[in-house]
């Protein structure tokens, strides 16, 4: 690694995006020096994050500040993920190798799932669009459990028997994307018991350190009502 690069990641406790940063950057070793951006204070709104730093006026944005007084501003989770993996690929790479192109296929199947299919529309924004249409909170709770029940349930049919995780016994790039995923499901108090194989590769994840550590509940801005206690 660049040790004279530093890694600032603009967060959110709560954002399941921001948590899959942390994960990885836990699993590769990779500092993260974090500035705290409040959602339910439209602080992703200001003019210095939203014009300065992510037009989308959503979060994570991971600033890359070079020694020569330059950045790289990357402002997609996904993005991130790729960065991370591309330009750090000797520890805990989180893509099989180019040779196996099979295996590589197959966890972009399970990343697409929820990157694509769950975690957009489940996203708080869109959520609370569906529920001002009739301005009922059940009908953004339906919906939301809806779109993770699909998304669980396709996911599931794709982990084999003998995967300790999301795809054989080593963590990748699916297990990045789903653990935060499942954590929102579960604040929707939706039951897993209907996908058993997500349900298992999640609570093995939810030992591993990196995984913990990414936990919203831990974060430096989480709420002291919701934090757990220090490990």
């Amino acid at each position: 690694m660049a040790a004279e690069d530093t890694f600032q990641l603009y967060s959110f406790y709560n954002s399941s995006c921001c948590q899959r940063i942390i994960i990885a950057a836990h699993l590769k070793g990779i500092p993260l020096e974090y500035s705290y951006v409040h959602l339910g204070e439209r602080e992703h709104h200001k003019d210095e994050y939203k014009d300065e730093l992510n037009p989308s006026a959503s979060v994570p944005t991971l600033v890359v500040h070079h020694p020569n007084g330059e950045k790289t501003i990357i402002r997609q989770s996904m993005t991130i993920l790729e960065y991370f993996d591309e330009r750090f690929p000797d520890k805990n790479p989180l893509l099989p190798p180019l040779s196996a192109w099979q295996d590589r296929i197959k966890v972009r199947d399970f990343v697409n799932i929820i990157a694509i299919d769950v975690q957009p529309v489940t996203n708080s924004r869109i959520c609370k669009r569906v529920r001002a249409v009739q301005d009922k909170v059940e009908d953004q709770i339906d919906f939301a459990r809806q779109a993770f029940t699909d998304g669980f349930k396709a996911y599931d049919a794709l982990i084999a028997e003998s995967s300790k995780y999301s795809f054989g016994d080593q963590v990748t790039l699916a297990d990045v994307v789903l653990v935060p995923t499942v954590d929102q499901a579960i604040m929707y108090r939706l039951p897993l018991d209907f996908t058993p194989n997500v349900k298992r590769v999640y609570d093995a994840l939810k030992e591993l350190e990196a995984f913990k550590a990414a936990d919203y509940r831990r974060q430096g801005d989480t709420p002291e009502q919701i934090r757990l206690p220090s490990r």
